[in-house]
């Protein structure tokens, strides 16, 4: 049994039922994959290591590494965790920066906010930052 620790990814019933060929191949900038436990020499990784699921301008040697450990993780015999810097959170960070966007047209809780000195400007600030996150991440290829 392998344990895969990393945090979920909600994704959308529209995109669950999607086929999967019409699905987005998203773009990987890096992996690093760490093993730990028993028998991780002999794990197999060459999936990782396909150019296709890398950007143009990183080789799949750079792009990808592994680290190996025999020592168990949290008394399991076997555990996997991979750190991905890939697109794969960009539809939902879009998404959560539209529905905040519309609790702030709304005036959703604002004066809880500026309460505490939370101005609007720093929300509009915020927006910006998150916008510019996502469009630069977007033309990353």
């Amino acid at each position: 049994m392998i344990v895969c620790s990393s945090p979920p990814i909600y994704i959308s019933q529209s995109e669950l039922n999607s086929e999967p060929h019409s699905r987005e191949l998203q773009h990987v900038s890096a992996n690093v994959l760490i093993l730990r436990g028993k028998d991780v020499y002999s794990a197999e990784t060459g999936g990782f290591e396909d150019p296709a699921l890398y950007s143009s301008w990183l080789s799949p040697q750079e792009a990808f590494s592994v680290w190996k450990s025999p020592v168990p993780f949290n008394k399991y015999e076997k555990s996997a965790t991979l750190v991905s810097n890939s697109q794969a959170l960009l539809r939902p960070l879009d998404s959560m920066v539209g529905g905040a966007w519309n609790m702030f047209a709304s005036r959703a809780y604002i004066h809880q906010y500026t309460k505490f000195g939370i101005s609007e400007e720093d929300f509009l600030d915020s927006f910006s930052s998150l916008e510019q996150v996502i469009s630069s991440d977007k033309q990353l290829r």
